[in-house]
């Protein structure tokens, strides 16, 4: 049996969960708050598998309680569940140590899916939000490969107007230098990419997605 804390400042959003809970066999609710103080309270009195959590009320946020729980090395399973479907507010609650965030909108049987998952250390997610955050993760790998590639701004201009076309010469027009000068900075370039020549560069730098 999987014990649940309802989380919500709004009662009739209480109601609505316990009638729908009340019709699974395996999960059942021992109790309720309606901000974060209550919600920390009774997860301490109650000891539930899952806190079922809002977001957003009165007082501190749902973030803030999470918080709160982990560091007091609370061990049970936080799931998320809110109308707001802002990647920051995703970030934040995932960062602060919940479980899984799902939207209000969800299907009756992924909510009741997602506690029992939860419960059994699973990571859950809206199917919604999951594009933005492969996108953040996205982002922050290629921003990891610029760092690792240690390819200042203006080696990455160089390899911009490379992968253009443009000669020696021309890029050194364009970037104020000389054309033994970007002939130089791109033997350097090459080294840092693992690269043989101006082609395989471009290619590898676009393939990091570098340019």
């Amino acid at each position: 049996m999987v014990s649940v804390l309802l989380v919500d400042d709004h009662p009739v959003v209480i109601e609505g969960l316990r009638k729908l809970l009340a019709t699974t066999e395996d999960i059942k609710v021992t109790g309720e708050a309606h901000d974060a103080a209550g919600a920390i309270e009774q997860a301490r009195a109650l000891r539930p598998d899952v806190i079922l959590l809002d977001l957003r009320m009165p007082g501190a946020s749902g973030v803030q309680a999470i918080r709160r729980l982990r560091e007091q090395e609370w061990p049970g399973a936080v799931l998320i569940l809110t109308s707001y479907g802002d990647q920051a507010y995703v970030r934040q609650a995932i960062e602060a140590g919940a479980d899984g965030y799902l939207l209000k909108n969800a299907p009756t049987e992924d909510l009741i899916a997602a506690i029992r998952a939860v419960a059994r250390g699973r990571r859950q997610l809206s199917p919604e939000l999951l594009d933005g955050i492969l996108a953040q993760f996205s982002g922050l790998a290629r921003e990891a490969t610029r760092r690792d590639a240690d390819l200042s701004d203006d080696d990455r201009e160089i390899l911009r107007q490379a992968s253009q076309g443009s000669t020696n010469r021309e890029i050194g027009v364009a970037t104020g230098r000389s054309e033994i000068a970007i002939k130089k900075r791109l033997q350097v370039i090459f080294a840092k990419l693992g690269a043989v020549d101006r082609a395989h560069a471009v290619a590898e730098s676009i393939r990091r997605g570098l340019i």
